[in-house]
């Protein structure tokens, strides 16, 4: 989802400077094309795309958006055609960084892990050049994903750090944080991870939504569940029950107790907690959320209460 926005604001920002050198029926066709790749509906895209082409082979964003399209449909050589020609036919640095950052996000979905770095890279060379911090902070946090995926977690670590100092606000540091607590729970660095994703938590109670703020509380509690911190992860969980029915959600209400319970059974209280597993459950068939109960109940299942 964080990619999909900020791939999404990415675009917003290239039509405002760019859409000044084509008609208003032109740029009519090219947000039309973009909406329909963030709705994926790769046909219409395409449609959109190939009109505003048969007039102009050489149109920057109907050619981005053309390949965005053309990767949604799993035609990932002529998606990379259509975005190379589109970096070719850039009007200036911006218009490069952001064709590289869409190949490389166009490699990383098809597995292409080495090309997707050299593909950001090429992206952070020209920030680097032209003075762009903004964008050199997605390159080196879009740079850490690729290593994380690869397992390669020294290099993330490294990345994600480059990326946070160059952060500009509260919901960018959020992210880094986050990035930075997964990295070091997957080397079993528990203490940091938990350091990491508090500063993360705060940073989302500040600056996120409250679904953001949720996500966050819910991975705090994760990582000092693996910490085996139970004591800590049961009032991390009950903060974000309280919090979540005040706030009249009822999905992270349940899924906290869920979590809380897990985190109880292992600190010893099983009575505790098969009492408020059964109670999650039935608040998750209560709203009608099918993937949660079923998740619920697999972990009834698994823990026998």
């Amino acid at each position: 989802m964080k990619l999909q926005k900020t791939l999404k604001y990415i675009f917003i920002s290239l039509f405002l400077i760019s859409f000044n050198a084509y008609s208003a029926e032109m740029k009519i066709a090219v947000t039309a094309c973009n909406e329909a790749v963030n709705q994926q509906d790769a046909k219409a895209a395409l449609m959109h795309a190939e009109r505003i082409l048969k007039e102009n082979s050489t149109h920057y964003e109907a050619l981005l958006c053309k390949g965005r399209a053309l990767d949604l449909q799993g035609d990932y050589v002529n998606a990379l055609a259509a975005m190379e020609l589109a970096t070719a036919s850039a009007g200036d640095a911006f218009a490069k960084v952001i064709s590289y950052i869409l190949i490389g996000k166009l490699h990383e979905s098809n597995d292409k892990k080495t090309e997707a770095i050299a593909s950001f890279k090429k992206s952070l060379a020209i920030c680097a050049e032209t003075g762009n911090q903004t964008y050199s902070r997605i390159n080196h946090h879009y740079i850490g994903n690729v290593h994380f995926e690869n397992k390669e977690l020294d290099a993330a670590l490294d990345s994600y750090l480059l990326s946070v100092s160059l952060a500009n606000n509260d919901n960018e540091r959020a992210e880094s944080f986050e990035s930075l607590a997964k990295t070091y729970n997957a080397l079993g660095n528990y203490d940091k991870a938990i350091e990491f994703q508090l500063k993360a938590t705060v940073m989302q109670k500040q600056a996120g939504t409250l679904t953001a703020y949720a996500d966050s509380t819910l991975l705090l509690g994760q990582y000092f569940v693996n910490a085996k911190a139970y004591s800590h992860a049961e009032r991390t969980y009950q903060k974000l029950a309280q919090f979540a029915k005040d706030n009249g959600g009822a999905y992270y209400q349940a899924k906290a107790n869920y979590q809380l319970a897990q985190a109880m059974f292992a600190n010893g209280d099983k009575e505790g907690a098969k009492t408020l597993m059964t109670e999650a459950n039935q608040l998750a068939k209560k709203i009608g959320d099918k993937e949660l109960v079923a998740e619920i109940e697999a972990a009834q299942k698994k823990l026998n209460i």
